[in-house]
């Protein structure tokens, strides 16, 4: 790749990282009623029905693996699985809810692509759940998480057997998620149960993942992590001089 490239592209993913940390009104995506004062650059909201449209969107997590449509949103229906997901030769896409109506075997139809797919958290790693249902035609994934967090247990019940959290889990990548493309949002437990209620009673649910592309200020700011022990980048930090050098005042890097 030449550092042409390279900045250009390190200049694009900058963009798509960078938060409205600056100017938090005028950002549509801004968290402000978020229990740990996250700012994301992703927006998850509901359309059908209209009871569950929240103000502002819903509470969520991003997926650290994925390739997100910046800039653009993806609005579909959603269809709910009580598979874990995590046996990739075991999922029946003719079962959850809705229930939709059956072909000619008797059957009921498969989830109709291109569609949301909400599954409970646990059982395996998050990467391996989206991977499974990028396998099976869902265009993203909504994982409902089954664990209350501890500042919301007068509003969210916990599933037996689960104790409340601290905070939220991170959407990390296991190291194998570099196959994935389709995005990912964990939904926070009280809001989840309110959407597999409605599913489970066969009732539509419309929901919207939407995503921004920030730009605070024209400036390129990136950070570069790295470990004494760590010999596969050597060279990519050695090269990489050229494209620093390149985007010259109008990047910002912080050591």
């Amino acid at each position: 790749m030449t550092s042409y490239a390279l900045a250009i592209l390190l200049y694009l993913n900058a963009l798509a990282a960078t938060s409205y940390a600056q100017d938090p009104e005028n950002d549509p995506n801004y968290r402000g009623n978020d229990p740990e004062g996250a700012v994301t650059t992703s927006k998850l909201q509901i359309h059908v029905p209209k009871t569950l449209t929240k103000p502002g969107g819903y509470e969520h997590r991003e997926a650290l693996f994925g390739i997100p449509p910046y800039g653009a949103s993806l609005t579909q229906n959603v269809y709910y699985t009580e598979q874990d997901l995590c046996d990739a030769n075991s999922i029946n896409t003719r079962a959850g809810f809705p229930i939709r109506a059956q072909d000619e075997t008797g059957q009921m139809l498969p989830w109709p692509s291109p569609y949301i797919l909400m599954v409970d958290r646990g059982g395996c790693t998050f990467v391996q759940k989206v991977r499974n249902a990028q396998r099976v035609g869902a265009a993203g994934v909504m994982i409902a998480d089954n664990t209350c967090l501890c500042s919301f247990q007068d509003v969210c019940h916990p599933d037996p057997g689960h104790d409340c959290e601290i905070r939220e889990p991170i959407m990390a990548d296991d190291g194998s998620g570099s196959d994935i493309s389709i995005p990912s949002f964990l939904m926070f437990k009280q809001d989840a149960d309110l959407v597999k209620a409605e599913l489970m009673a066969n009732h539509v649910v419309r929901m919207e993942m939407q995503w921004s592309l920030p730009a605070p200020d024209d400036r390129v700011e990136y950070e570069l992590w790295t470990t004494p022990t760590d010999t596969i980048s050597k060279d990519f930090q050695r090269e990489f001089k050229e494209a620093a050098v390149a985007l010259g005042d109008r990047a910002y890097f912080t050591p």
